[in-house]
């Protein structure tokens, strides 16, 4: 395949010396780890002195400002993609195109000439995902116009870094992009952490609440790849799929079964979680149950409570109403550290209502059958826990009341 070349002459070129460049395209593919397949393209600049020599982006775009011809520069670089990406065998695949925060501006609501263009090469607006960085002009107003004006225009709009610099929802909820890239330190920090990786998968589903296709970065190891498809992420980009190219080049089976691999891993994964989780938590329902019994048999809260006082995870045992009042204060088993001092304040359970957690509403609506929160943030001392609970009926006054148990969400995922 010939790939279409630009020639671009600069005025100032390195050391002062007037030069040209040439500049040329590189494409990633973009894969969606559910279809098993490549989807789109991202365009990267690739250019070289007439000398041959290398010239990064960042240097090629700081020579054009020099000029003042950053936005001619800037359109070169888009029609040279163009060309090049109509050459490639990408029968309904995206384009992602790299947009400036220089081009967006009042003056650059022109889809219409985009669009002829386009035409001439044979491809539709709806093929093409332009690429914003979310903060990239000051003027929120000025962005939210820009996007809706080539949104209205059928073009895609992606929004890049997600999670560097100044992320922030409310401005994905102003904007409504297509999709969402995540930056790849989202993916670095989860790493060997997982309360990072369950951020990284809460980032992802409420991202996908604004009607965003959620799309990870720089995903060059297979254990990217797999906290990558363990995040729920629609799709992936980087290395371990395919490196850029000025064909776009991938092995389509080799990515396939690649992929195919990466879930099979992931569910047998799970499987073996889940079954490590269900036997812990077997163990733990089964003292509960016995302290439950203990209690419908009116003995006293302590001695009811040796049970579970026995085992090393739990941190915090104690009794709410049926409104959901902590009627005693909290038990903390020997073994169990006690709450730090930084949190005295709220060290004190007895009164407190936790009528709107999930596991005393679960409770009361299934009487006598333990029920197991998801991980939340505890109190008192903020840690990361697990809540065991029961609804049960007390002594002769058949009182209801709901017994509790916390512990760290770590002792479950820890397998």
């Amino acid at each position: 395949m010939s790939h279409f070349e630009l020639p671009y002459h600069l005025i100032t070129g390195i050391q002062g010396n007037p030069q040209s460049m040439r500049i040329n395209s590189h494409f990633q593919p973009i894969v969606s780890l559910t279809h098993r397949r490549v989807v789109g393209y991202e365009a990267l600049l690739r250019a070289t002195y007439d000398n041959n020599q290398p010239c990064s982006p960042v240097e090629a775009f700081n020579l054009a400002q020099l000029e003042n011809r950053i936005q001619q520069f800037d359109r070169q670089c888009i029609a040279n993609h163009l060309n090049n990406f109509a050459q490639l065998n990408s029968d309904n695949q995206w384009l992602f195109l790299n947009l400036r925060s220089e081009t967006i501006n009042p003056n650059n609501l022109r889809s219409d000439l985009l669009e002829r263009f386009l035409k001439r090469q044979g491809l539709g607006s709806e093929r093409m995902v332009l690429e914003i960085l979310e903060d990239a002009v000051s003027d929120p107003v000025l962005l939210q116009e820009f996007v809706q004006h080539y949104k209205d225009a059928g073009f895609l709009i992606a929004i890049d870094d997600f999670g560097t610099g100044q992320s922030n929802f409310d401005r994905i909820w102003q904007l409504e992009p297509h999709i969402v890239k995540l930056d790849r330190s989202m993916l670095v920090n989860a790493r060997n952490s997982p309360r990072r990786q369950r951020w990284l998968s809460r980032c992802v589903a409420l991202l996908r609440e604004t009607g965003a296709l959620v799309l990870l970065e720089g995903v060059e190891t297979e254990e990217d790849a797999l906290l990558t498809l363990d995040s729920e992420c629609d799709l992936a980009q980087g290395f371990y799929f395919a490196r850029p190219s000025p064909e776009g080049s991938y092995e389509e089976k080799a990515l396939s079964q690649s992929i195919q691999s990466l879930h099979q891993h992931t569910l047998h994964a799970q499987l073996q979680r889940q079954h490590t989780q269900a036997r812990k938590q077997g163990t733990l329902q089964t003292l509960l149950k016995e302290t439950a019994k203990s209690l419908e048999q009116d003995v006293d809260f302590k001695t009811a409570t040796q049970p579970l006082q026995a085992h090393a995870a739990i941190e915090r045992i104690y009794l709410l109403d049926a409104e959901g009042v902590q009627i005693v204060e909290n038990l903390h088993p020997g073994g169990a550290p006690l709450p730090t001092p930084a949190y005295a304040p709220l060290n004190r359970g007895a009164g407190a209502l936790w009528a709107r957690r999930s596991y005393f509403r679960d409770a009361l609506e299934n009487p006598g059958q333990v029920q197991v929160s998801a991980p939340y943030l505890g109190l008192p001392d903020a840690t990361l826990d697990i809540t065991l609970s029961v609804a049960i009926y007390v002594g002769t006054s058949n009182r209801l009341l709901v017994l509790c148990a916390d512990l760290p969400a770590s002792w479950l995922e820890n397998y």
